[in-house]
């Protein structure tokens, strides 16, 4: 019984493979490279909010106090409200 089920896997994982290959070369190359620059400016926001919840946790307010202006400049870049808090949210709040 298990023999089949292996083999059953194996011809699935078989038929995916190609069928991802497949649509893999069907699609142009402008697909592959597209460029969504707010994703980028938004995992640069994640970054410096990253960055200054361990500066502040470390006492390193000079760098707390730098990373607070790139997270406004960032904000103005994607239109986002001043007084949204990026830190500290709860569960809720995502």
């Amino acid at each position: 019984m298990d023999n089949i089920r292996d083999e059953n896997l194996k011809r699935l994982a078989k038929y995916i493979a190609d069928a991802m290959i497949e649509r893999a070369m069907e699609t142009k190359s402008e697909d592959w490279t597209k460029i969504d620059t707010r994703d980028h400016i938004i995992g640069e926001l994640a970054r410096c909010v990253t960055l200054q919840n361990l500066y502040l946790d470390r006492e390193e307010y000079e760098k707390c106090a730098i990373m607070k202006l790139r997270i406004m400049d960032i904000k103005d870049m994607l239109n986002i409200e001043q007084d949204l808090d990026l830190t500290n949210l709860d569960e809720d709040e995502i």
